[in-house]
């Protein structure tokens, strides 16, 4: 407190203070955009999360259906062609 005291008295303009008083303003304001670009991020996570979920559900489908079409075509064939 001495030396924040001297360093007051001694500045009379108060450069040092307006100096500290810019260095937090600039960390406040990086701390918000770091804030809302994490925010953005964690948007982004779970839209792609759903999708690839999405996806995942669709192809599961895909392969459901053309393992039955493999299955109906090998009965076909072998009701055609009986060995």
């Amino acid at each position: 407190m001495l030396l924040l005291n001297a360093i007051i008295h001694a500045d009379p303009e108060q450069t040092v203070l307006q100096r500290i008083g810019d260095q937090a303003f600039s960390v406040v304001v990086l701390v918000g955009i770091a804030w809302i670009l994490w925010k953005r991020q964690i948007k982004l996570e779970d839209r792609l999360t759903q999708y690839l979920d999405d996806d995942r559900e669709k192809m599961l489908g895909v392969i459901e259906n053309n393992t039955k079409v493999m299955e109906r075509l090998e009965d076909a064939l072998n009701r055609s062609n009986p060995r």
